[in-house]
């Protein structure tokens, strides 16, 4: 049972590390520092901001779940 919980921890944390980071990730480099880019700073703010929030639980909840497997 351990094992299962800390891999299925193991899982949440790429997955929440992923998708936290995706934005940056899937940024082109040439369009940074454009004036559009600067234009729709808010707008990308907005939904980049939930998407760390949702990655951020997972890596959480995956850490809390690497733990108890690990006291299990």
């Amino acid at each position: 049972m351990s094992k299962i919980l800390s891999a299925i921890g193991i899982i949440l944390v790429v997955a929440g590390t992923i998708f936290s980071l995706w934005s940056i990730l899937g940024t082109k480099g040439n369009y940074v520092g454009t004036a559009h880019w600067f234009d729709h700073q808010q707008e990308s703010f907005k939904k980049d901001k939930m998407k760390v929030i949702i990655g951020t639980s997972f890596i959480v909840v995956g850490s809390i779940f690497q733990i108890i497997g690990l006291f299990i």
